[in-house]
């Protein structure tokens, strides 16, 4: 049953090559038996910079409910570039016996450059690529869940004029999925986040 096994999506959602058909060219592992080992190998095959923290940094609730009270170790950070649009970040939360709980991906924008002036057609441009690569996900996770068990949208900017919109897929008996996009009305910030967890 689909529910029953996740794509890791380290080929596909941050795969090695930047076409849209990439996401689907993705590599099926059973989650329940996810090793770091394995996630470590693949990130060096892949060249990754390895960009873990020296302290543990937690998931939220909203991110991660952690019902189970997992423990975790110091996570495994790893970083790829998806030229010409994107930085991803890889998390890798796991518990004491090597046992990845947890998954969470992280696309920023490669071209921006903070305190770097940008007109207003190149920060449009951008937040277009990031709906377009939003969407692809998306699209790639309702094929593997079917439909999400909650929708967010912005409506209206909060009062910082950014806003983020989200969908969640929940299900007690198999995979859990978190996905979200961030941004602001000038179109000068842009970030997707992704959370990947069994239970």
């Amino acid at each position: 049953m689909k529910y029953t096994i996740i794509s890791i999506l380290i080929i596909g959602l941050i795969g090695c090559k930047t076409s849209k058909q990439g996401i689907l060219s993705n590599r099926i592992s059973t989650f329940n038996n996810l090793k770091l080992e394995y996630a470590l190998n693949l990130e060096k095959k892949y060249k990754s910079k390895d960009i873990s923290r020296s302290r543990r940094v937690s998931l939220g609730k909203g991110i991660y409910p952690n019902e189970n009270n997992y423990e975790f170790e110091i996570s495994k950070d790893f970083l790829r570039l998806e030229k010409p649009n994107f930085s991803i970040k890889t998390d890798y939360h796991y518990t004491k016996d090597s046992t990845i709980r947890v998954v969470m991906y992280e696309w920023k924008d490669l071209k921006h450059k903070p305190g770097y002036f940008h007109s207003k057609e190149e920060n449009d441009k951008r937040r277009e690529v990031f709906k377009l690569k939003y969407e692809e996900l998306s699209s790639f996770l309702m094929k593997l869940y079917g439909d999400p068990t909650v929708v967010e949208v912005s409506s209206v900017y909060n009062k910082k004029g950014n806003f983020r919109d989200s969908y969640k897929w929940l299900d007690k008996n198999g995979m859990n999925a978190y996905l979200f996009i961030f941004g602001n009305e000038k179109n000068t910030y842009n970030k997707i986040r992704l959370a990947i967890y069994k239970d």
